[in-house]
């Protein structure tokens, strides 16, 4: 197996690439497979316990388009401190039943979970489960690594969750990258299956560390990309791009760069804008449980009225609306149903509602992607990016608390869209993470 990365722009931001993989069997490329090719920017589809939410692998086949990246997190298999998934020797693309023309990424953490009580220790990471906490150790992550075959491993790292900075933290982020540099040196001597490595870039709230980071990572030949993952999801926007921009100056720029927690669409076109490559795909996730259509659009030019960025459902006023989620819309939800009938699906609990909404959400985002590489090519993305901004209300608010966010800055804040409704149309209860985000959204109000 090998994985390339070819970049067709400038290596200054905004970037274009493409993510290109070769299927290897003894030493040669498989004769009958091409080449497996992403182009950048690009998201990989999220995924809870290796399926995408709300979509089986054949009503996922109806949203047209889908990029072939899809990315898994370790923690959904750790139903004990050996994950049983090990014993399985053919690989996680056939034990969660993907193609094997899908560019595999294994992480180790779900990224809409924004708070968690489990501390590391110098050997192994804290993951809380059902079942209580697991430990996550370098060598199991390597062991499991080579059992499960990836195209791209992202290896454990000590991330320091506080939100903020406060006047305690120093010694804790030190610890974190020393920590994690450890942990890096251990996966390394121990995978034997050719995973490309996107190694974690820490360093949190300290500039100072984040160089350090930074510097030791660039230093390195044996990884093939970087992972911002320790840029929480309640950091303000703009003070979370000033830490990433400040450690991307330090990398080697020929690497692609994924970012954890920017999946917002203004959240997307800013961290492009910084130079940023690949992304996740919790956003449609997350306005899909909301019981919401997304609607917004890049590239219109008349940003004179502030126009919604999506159709809430729930809504009385769709109770004999009978036209489609958005109008010209090209997706199997749109071509096939109306709104009167998802608000009668939500009103009534039924899984159907979030499986159109789905469907909807990721070919919304999916064709939102197509548009910001077009605008790259064009080289119009910062002006598209700002009359998107100024459409949809996105205005720069560094200091802006959550309820700022909701009602003016952030129209498509992540942390509030990660709240559930009160009665979720595929559970009563809310979920775990649900409830942590809407804790840290009351906090920050």
């Amino acid at each position: 197996m090998s994985l390339r990365f070819e970049l067709a722009s400038a290596t200054s931001a905004p970037r274009r690439g493409k993510l290109v993989l070769d299927r290897l069997v003894g030493g040669d490329v498989v004769a009958e497979r091409p080449a497996i090719m992403l182009e950048t920017p690009a998201f990989f589809k999220y995924t809870r316990h290796g399926l995408q939410p709300h979509l089986v692998p054949e009503v996922a086949a109806e949203v047209e388009a889908l990029p072939p990246a899809t990315r898994v997190q370790l923690e959904d298999f750790l139903d004990s401190d050996t994950s049983d998934c090990s014993q399985f020797e053919e690989g996680l693309h056939k034990f969660i039943a993907l193609d094997t023309a899908e560019i595999l990424m294994l992480d180790t953490m779900d990224p809409t979970i924004s708070v968690r009580t489990a501390k590391p220790t110098n050997a192994y990471m804290a993951i809380g489960s059902d079942g209580g906490i697991r430990r996550l150790t370098p060598s199991l992550f390597a062991q499991l690594a080579n059992s499960l075959k990836p195209d791209i491993a992202i290896p454990p790292a000590d991330i320091v969750e506080e939100p903020l900075p406060s006047l305690t933290q120093g010694k804790r982020i030190s610890k974190s990258v020393t920590r994690s540099a450890k942990w890096l040196d251990e996966c390394m001597a121990a995978l034997t299956h050719p995973a490309a490595v996107f190694a974690p870039v820490v360093g949190s709230h300290s500039l100072e560390l984040r160089t350090i980071a930074a510097k030791a990572l660039a230093a390195r030949h044996d990884i093939a990309g970087y992972a911002f993952n320790d840029v929480c999801l309640t950091l303000p926007l703009e003070y979370k791009l000033q830490l990433v921009q400040h450690s991307l100056e330090l990398l080697d720029a020929s690497k692609p760069r994924y970012m954890l927690g920017a999946s917002a669409p203004d959240a997307v076109l800013r961290a492009v804008l910084s130079g940023i490559d690949l992304f996740d795909s919790t956003y449609p996730y997350a306005v899909t449980e909301q019981g919401l259509a997304s609607t917004y659009v890049l590239g219109v030019d008349d940003p004179t009225s502030l126009l919604p960025h999506s159709l809430d459902l729930w809504q009385e006023a769709m109770f004999a609306d009978f036209g489609p989620l958005v109008k010209g819309c090209t997706c199997f939800t749109c071509r096939g149903h109306h709104r009167s009938y998802i608000h009668h699906l939500l009103k009534t609990k039924e899984m159907l509602a979030t499986v159109l909404l789905q469907i909807h959400n990721m070919h919304w985002y999916q064709r939102f992607f197509d548009d910001i590489r077009r605008s790259v090519d064009r080289g119009s993305l910062a002006t598209d990016a700002a009359l998107f901004f100024q459409r949809y209300g996105c205005e720069e608010l560094p200091s802006s608390t959550s309820e700022q966010n909701k009602q003016a800055g952030r129209p498509f804040g992540e942390l509030d869209t990660l709240a559930a409704q009160i009665c979720s149309p595929t559970t009563k209860i809310q979920r775990k993470r649900h409830a942590e985000s809407q804790a840290i959204a009351a906090e920050l109000a």
